[in-house]
């Protein structure tokens, strides 16, 4: 999947990339696995103290082959529930903004990016009811009480009944659970990393400073206008 990129435009994060930054991608491949297989079901909770992980910025840590992954913190102000975020990648893949001083050297065409997000774990799941239209969404046949990624579109809709808005459209969510749920931040999607794109600044020095940053990575690098 080395080298595809994913859709620019606006997202719930922002109306467009901006120029001279530099983002993190897994593009959509036509034919390709469906979103679900890239979903952590269940969601893996997580310490951010333990992990070294913030709100801001990611961090990076390496697996038992040696491969190095990036930890990335999915924020709740512009996407304030889970399914919000794996919706809009549905549709446009994921694409992550990372500071120019991030450590990219050691990411490799092996490394993965692992998105957290605050509510993406239901601590309380055992005591809940199981709510109308409930369904493990990976087909592994959890339930509700095991804490299923299922349960993060469960949520209160915002664009009309049954709905929540993306930057483009809406998606369709299911009756909120009760009694009131319990959150911690957990790892809820691992995708592949198959692009570091550098969005083209006008000035020819800024650009060619971004694209020496990104080409210490071993990752494809791309240059893209939004």
């Amino acid at each position: 999947m080395n080298g595809i990129q994913a859709a620019g435009g606006r997202r719930l994060c922002g109306s467009g990339r901006t120029a001279g930054e530099l983002y993190l991608e897994c593009g959509l491949m036509k034919g390709g696995s469906p979103i679900e297989d890239r979903l952590m079901d269940l969601p893996l909770e997580v310490d951010p103290v333990e992990m070294g992980v913030s709100a801001i910025g990611i961090s990076t840590f390496t697996d038992e082959h040696g491969v190095t992954h990036v930890l990335d913190w999915v924020g709740a102000d512009s996407y304030p529930e889970m399914a919000d975020f794996i919706e809009e990648a549905r549709r446009k893949g994921v694409s992550r903004k990372v500071s120019r001083t991030a450590p990219l050297g050691d990411l490799t065409a092996q490394s993965c990016l692992y998105l957290l997000h605050p509510r993406a774990v239901v601590t309380n799941a055992s005591t809940l009811a199981t709510p109308d239209g409930f369904a493990c969404p990976c087909g592994k046949g959890h339930t509700a009480q095991e804490g299923c990624i299922g349960l993060g579109w469960h949520v209160a809709p915002n664009a009309g009944p049954g709905q929540r808005r993306l930057a483009d459209g809406t998606y369709p969510v299911k009756a909120p659970l009760s009694p009131a749920p319990d959150y911690a931040l957990g790892v809820f999607m691992v995708v592949p990393i198959t692009a570091l794109t550098v969005i083209q600044h006008p000035d020819p020095t800024v650009q060619a400073d971004r694209e020496k940053r990104a080409g210490q990575s071993g990752l494809p690098v791309f240059v893209a206008q939004e």
